[in-house]
């Protein structure tokens, strides 16, 4: 189905949960969030059918199980297995319980991952996540998910002034010789977060200048694709300063079942209140179209609780 700006919206970002094993400075503050209520949050059946319902209405393309963080949910296999027959099924994890689940995750359905680092530093990982990660583990992350083919890898890096951004065209060169494909993102404001932004070009201008000149290939997605002359490749993505909307086929379920149209605000729709109230199946879908036509086109995003949405 195709929104009032002839997007066609093919992609459901899935929130599991909105528990996470870290408390990375840019998500959110250092004590932690109120969690959701037991009684509030999907239950893993509801996300299922909920997912089955929007992929009728939509026609999936692709689902992308995120958090928090994922891996915390009790019984995330199980799920994956009954949504992955519906449409590419993939993964945005921190990778510190990768190890663990990489081998059931892909036999059960899963494509692949996106893995999330924020530094080539021990210290600076500590840092950003407040907890004690190390490089180590999350190339123990990375090659758990090569060894069970859930490829390509994607990594993303959340790009801080002051903290890692001194350290990214390294980063570019450590992700290539690991095999995967280094992304940044721009940071965008969020409730509880205490960094500073460094926009689209800066980051270019900081890669470039140190691989060498960088030439724009297309888009993944929301990333813009830049490849060096030596045919080193790495992604950006700016949130912030906007050329996203333009290609966003994404709709949000959060972990309460609220489904979401767009990070920047917007009409959003409450699927779970509609899921245990009784509606039928075909209300559901037609709710969910009548979203999609809504879905706003606001050039960028900010000021939200990625930990309660799904980043």
């Amino acid at each position: 189905m195709k929104d009032g700006f002839g997007r066609k919206i093919d992609y459901l970002r899935v929130s599991v949960t909105d528990r996470c094993n870290l408390r990375c400075i840019y998500c959110m503050p250092e004590e932690g969030i109120p969690h959701i209520s037991h009684d509030s949050i999907l239950r893993l059946e509801e996300i299922q059918q909920l997912t089955v319902l929007i992929h009728h209405a939509l026609g999936l393309r692709k689902i992308r199980i995120t958090g928090g963080e994922p891996l915390v949910r009790r019984g995330i296999v199980s799920l994956v297995k009954g949504i992955s027959p519906l449409a590419e099924t993939v993964m945005t994890t921190n990778g510190i319980q990768l190890p663990e689940f990489a081998a059931e995750l892909a036999a059960v359905g899963l494509s692949r991952v996106n893995i999330s680092i924020d530094s080539l530093k021990d210290q600076v990982i500590r840092e950003v996540t407040r907890r004690d990660v190390t490089l180590n583990m999350i190339e123990k992350a990375i090659e758990s998910a090569k060894e069970n083919n859930l490829n390509p890898v994607k990594l993303n890096c959340v790009v801080l002034k002051g903290v890692n951004s001194g350290e990214l065209a390294d980063m570019v060169r450590w992700a290539t010789d690991m095999g995967t494909t280094m992304r940044f993102i721009e940071h965008m404001p969020m409730t509880g977060s205490v960094c500073s932004h460094v926009p689209h070009d800066d980051i270019l201008l900081e890669v470039s200048r140190d691989l060498g000149s960088s030439e724009f290939t297309g888009t993944e997605g929301t990333a813009n694709m830049y490849e060096t002359l030596s045919g080193v490749r790495f992604g950006i993505i700016a949130p912030v300063g906007g050329g996203m909307c333009a290609n966003c086929t994404r709709l949000r379920l959060t972990a309460e079942g609220e489904l979401l149209p767009c990070l920047a605000g917007g009409e959003s729709l409450n699927l779970r209140d509609m899921l245990r109230s009784g509606r039928e199946d075909g209300e559901i879908i037609s709710a969910v179209h009548g979203l999609v036509a809504k879905k706003p086109h606001h050039g960028a995003c900010g000021g939200v609780s990625m930990w309660r949405i799904g980043g």
